[in-house]
């Protein structure tokens, strides 16, 4: 099974646990911008305790290394096995608000009316 995964940039040390993730963590923009350039990541999770300077470097830089990343904010790492996840998926998963229209009318209805 390939495991998704994901890059937490945070300045404490305490180890971060994912189920089903492969965490990576490192302490600094610098640092988190190099791994970037080297290995792609699904998620890159920004913690507020790095410095904002930091934060907006990395903000700024990570879709330009890796267009597909999906970047996030957090404060608390107690709860940031889901945040990750929610995150992933809510980005990852098919919009729940399409409209398909089922019937021969509506399509070409639709249809005249974008063309």
């Amino acid at each position: 099974m390939k495991h998704l995964e994901v890059l937490v940039v945070t300045k404490k040390t305490t180890s971060v646990r994912i189920l089903n993730w492969k965490v990576s963590t490192v302490t600094d923009a610098e640092t988190a911008i190099e791994t970037l350039q080297h290995h792609p990541f699904q998620v890159v999770a920004i913690s507020h305790s790095i410095s904002e300077l930091d934060r907006n470097k990395l903000i700024q830089l990570a879709p330009v290394l890796f267009s597909s990343a999906i970047l996030m904010e957090f404060k608390d790492e107690n709860n940031l096995s889901e945040q990750v996840k929610t995150a992933y998926w809510s980005k990852r998963r098919p919009d729940s608000k399409r409209n398909y229209l089922d019937n021969s009318f509506e399509i070409t209805l639709a249809h005249s009316i974008n063309n």
